[in-house]
């Protein structure tokens, strides 16, 4: 496909993309009662049981953002879906099958982490820094700043737990393996513990570390998802390797020194 077919490809799947994210923003922003219901429970675990507004709009550009992050949410799978379908013309006929599974697992890695953010992290590291020191200050919860702060949380958690499926990738286009991946793993747990503390919004030590255990064991399975990667295709190599014939018609394994 020549350059401006891609650019053209591009620009269908951008619009797609910005059609399907304005209706699952309108449709949040319709349902905004059980959506900030959602954003406001994880308060229920601390002694902060309100939020406060400080201008005249923030009110309705707090339910904007919320209706802004709950709509990306609900259409990433189509999302990925189209980012796979642009790649797709420049893979092989076998791989191209493998793009459904694919947007299911980046799917449900993304759902998983803010899954596990919402309901372990996060209530742990709100009880942690609203509870620090309240016997010296009173707490006064401005609404944008909760937003954002729960938001860029999950957002983050979500992010970090697509590792293995990245590592798998990696493995696949023959950039590493397995045995280079556990040869470096000193190396990147001090990158994991790195990323937890930059991708961490409260950046207290108690959601820190709930960051990097997952992080530690989800760089395992990465490395075990790049191990079963090399072996198919070693497998796959060994039968299209050619069978050289000797004279006798059989196959030649070569001569003994």
């Amino acid at each position: 496909m020549p350059l401006m077919g891609h650019l053209g490809e591009l620009r269908r799947r951008l619009t797609y993309v910005a059609i399907a994210v304005v209706v699952c923003v309108i449709g949040c922003f319709i349902f905004k009662d059980q959506v900030l219901a959602v954003v406001i429970h994880p308060l229920g675990s601390t002694d902060v049981n309100e939020l406060t507004t400080l201008g005249v709009t923030e009110s309705f550009m707090n339910v904007l953002k919320v209706s802004i992050y709950a709509g990306l949410i609900v259409s990433l799978p189509f999302i990925l879906y189209q980012f796979w379908a642009f790649i797709m013309p420049g893979l092989y006929e076998n791989e191209r099958k493998s793009i459904i599974p694919y947007v299911i697992a980046t799917t449900l890695l993304f759902l998983g982490g803010v899954v596990f953010a919402y309901f372990i992290v996060l209530p742990v590291g709100l009880r942690f820094m609203l509870g620090y020191g309240d016997e010296y200050f009173g707490q006064l919860l401005q609404a944008e700043k909760y937003i954002s702060f729960v938001t860029m949380f999950l957002l983050a958690f979500g992010v970090v737990f697509e590792l293995p499926l990245i590592m798998m990738l990696l493995a696949w286009s023959g950039l590493v393996d397995h045995v280079k991946m556990r040869k470096v793993r000193k190396y990147a747990i001090l990158a994991e513990a790195i990323i937890a503390m930059v991708f961490t919004p409260s950046q207290d030590p108690v959601s820190m570390a709930l960051m990097l255990i997952p992080l530690i064991i989800l760089y395992e399975i990465g490395i075990l998802l790049a191990k079963l990667i090399g072996r198919r295709r070693a497998k796959r190599a060994l039968r299209e390797e050619p069978v050289v014939l000797g004279d006798s018609g059989l196959p030649d394994l070569g001569s003994e020194e």
